[in-house]
């Protein structure tokens, strides 16, 4: 379709008004006391200039057990706490950009139903009895916009709540706002045509990622204690370890995907999953167990009726470690945190043995054709009538070709192939390791970059998008942040790839500096429990500033 007279602009215009105009006045802090964009690190600005009270300080520092064991005790009641992090959640987004559904008014009116609840019954709804949630822009919160970054799916707010969200409010939780995604979750940084970029509060000169980038922004600024993101080949991983956050992409099946809105609906030769993100390990585990408790295989049919079990971890683990995938060498922060993280499990007696990789550009090869396989039809579906032009990364999507059914049948044998491939080469593992038994993670990077500069991620997800075509479980663990001093630039390029090339020249020291430093553990499929046990086990070896 030619479109003579874009309409995007207009279209994104409005919604970006209506998005403005949902903030509560007194919130929001004076433009003249915004830092200008030379102060890059934006992490300690509110506690540095007051803009919260002593007491809301006190709640938003809080991790989720913390908050709702004080709003049990009534130490802090429902109303006060989503204050708190209506306010923090507010100056995040003025700092960052990081927003993109606002509902704070529900959000007080759920608190205060919630305390009244407690007040009359004596007891609490849930384990998560008014305890403020975030969510990424995909999950569907009833009379709400699920755009997706796609201006076309402005003004077309959804009748029904998610599944997980609909579980979430049974449980006692209070949701307040969702977050800012690039065009169809499909871009590893959060860029779109109605609420623009949303940049690091790390390192504003460096990317927040994607594409669950708006959510991982607000949960760093401490705008909420605790929100939920996808992944489809990295949209957890990525914009958590550009943002030193925990998080936990899932096997698919166990936490419930029915009712959000996807940027590629209908395709499941690789299958979007959804984890929580925070700044606690513990917040995390109240989250997953909370969610599993609740038997969400009753609510969605793809949800695997597995009960979160009680894991118990070898006292010495087995580890195998990636450094370098041979085809993008990480850039020295990155290495450099993987050192550090190598030499601790090494200092406490694990069993670390290298890992070969050579399979994983395959692996991510398949993943991508995976993603452009209808040719790029339902974007462009979307895009085409208001004129919505693509950004450079999309543009695979508007030149794709349709596989057809025999060439995506094909093209699923391959991936059932490598799958068994990648099987037996972790259980061979076992004749490398000192105890014969199997490795019980790798860890490696999940990007090669510690916050890629905006607009330059470039075209490798290949840390990440392979453990999404085996589905294997896998976490984001903060470990130090880069510095221009200790990370200079290598002299020469590896020249393993021309994606090789581009990110060895984007590299600036200087331009990276105080961005995260972050490290992928890999478990098996479905072994949740196992990831996040090992990911405490390794984080408490991690005393660096973060």
């Amino acid at each position: 379709m030619t479109v003579t007279e874009p309409t995007y602009k207009t279209i994104a215009a409005k919604k970006l008004k209506e998005r403005d105009e949902k903030f509560i006045k007194e919130w929001l802090i004076a433009e003249d006391q915004l830092p200008d964009q030379s102060v890059k690190d934006v992490t300690k600005f509110i506690e540095k200039n007051n803009l919260l009270t002593p007491s809301e300080v006190e709640i938003t520092e809080s991790d989720a057990p913390t908050i709702v064991g004080n709003i049990k005790s009534k130490k802090w009641r429902a109303v006060q706490v989503m204050e708190a992090f209506g306010k923090r959640a507010t100056i995040a987004h003025q700092l960052t950009n990081c927003l993109s559904e606002i509902f704070f008014e529900e959000g007080l009116q759920t608190a205060k139903e919630l305390d009244e609840y407690q007040d009359k019954t004596g007891e609490t709804k849930g384990p998560l009895h008014g305890l403020p949630f975030s969510v990424k822009d995909n999950f569907n919160v009833k009379g709400h916009d699920s755009t997706i970054g796609m201006v076309n799916l402005s003004f077309k707010k959804v009748d029904n709540d998610a599944v997980l969200v609909d579980l979430l409010r049974k449980l006692g939780a209070v949701l307040y706002v969702k977050t800012n995604v690039p065009v169809a979750m499909m871009m590893p940084e959060t860029n779109n045509h109605i609420f623009g970029n949303t940049t690091n509060p790390m390192n504003r000169a460096l990317s927040a990622g994607g594409s669950s980038g708006g959510e991982c922004a607000l949960i760093r600024m401490k705008g909420a204690p605790i929100g939920v993101g996808s992944d489809i080949g990295g949209s957890l991983r990525i914009p958590a370890s550009f943002q030193n956050l925990y998080t936990l992409r899932p096997s698919f099946g166990r936490f419930p995907t029915y009712g959000c809105t996807s940027g590629l609906p209908g395709l499941e030769s690789v299958n979007s999953v959804n984890g929580p993100i925070s700044t606690s390990l513990e917040s995390m585990e109240l989250y997953c167990k909370s969610i599993i408790d609740s038997e969400p295989w009753l609510h969605d049919g793809k949800v695997i009726e597995l009960p979160w079990r009680d894991v118990e971890l070898p006292s010495k683990l087995n580890i195998a470690v990636l450094v370098d995938d041979g085809y993008v060498r990480p850039t020295p922060p990155i290495r450099r945190g993987m050192k550090i993280a190598i030499d601790k499990l090494k200092e406490a007696g694990h069993d670390i043995i290298e890992w070969d990789g050579s399979d994983h550009v395959e692996m991510a090869k398949i993943i991508g054709k995976f993603f452009l396989s209808d040719g790029g039809h339902h974007i462009k579906q979307i895009t085409e009538p208001t004129g919505e032009p693509f950004f450079e990364y999309m543009k695979g999507y508007e030149s794709a070709q349709d596989l057809g059914v025999p060439g995506l049948w094909k093209l699923h044998a391959e991936r059932t192939s490598m799958m068994k491939k990648f099987l037996d080469k972790w259980n061979n593992t076992s004749s490398k390791t000192a105890n014969g038994k199997p490795i019980d993670a790798i860890i490696m990077p999940a990007t090669p970059f510690a916050g890629s500069p905006n607009h330059k991620f470039r075209d490798y997800v290949g840390y990440t998008s392979p453990f999404n075509l085996v589905d294997y479980s896998a976490g984001i663990i903060p470990v130090t942040r880069a510095d221009k001093d200790l990370d200079p630039k290598d002299p020469v390029c590896t020249n393993y790839s021309n994606s090789d090339k581009m990110i060895w020249e984007d590299y600036d020291p200087e331009e990276t500096h105080g961005g995260a430093v972050s490290i992928q553990i890999v478990g098996r499929r479905l072994q949740e429990e196992k990831v996040i046990k090992m990911m405490k086990v390794v984080s408490s070896l991690l005393d660096d500033e973060i």
